[in-house]
């Protein structure tokens, strides 16, 4: 399983800003309503797996690396 990073943002702009990035879930949630009196309609956070990325439009997510230590993009030989 990929390790995961718990990324903390608000959406208040149409770029949901990142405000923070934590190891944990509990980490993540004290954050966020530490900081939350700050942003209009607060924060919220979730999981992702390291590798995630969101790079062909809505509805596509790939997750890695794979077993051979790859991205879901081309390696190197």
């Amino acid at each position: 399983m990929a390790p995961k990073v718990w990324i903390v943002q608000h959406d208040d702009s149409p770029d949901n800003t990142v405000v923070g990035a934590f190891t944990t879930q509990g980490e993540a949630g004290s954050f966020a309503e530490e900081m939350s009196d700050r942003f209009e309609n607060g924060l919220l956070y979730s999981a992702f797996n390291v590798g995630y990325r969101y790079d062909q439009g809505t509805g596509y997510a790939a997750f890695g690396p794979d077993s051979s230590g790859c991205l879901p993009v081309p390696c190197a030989a």
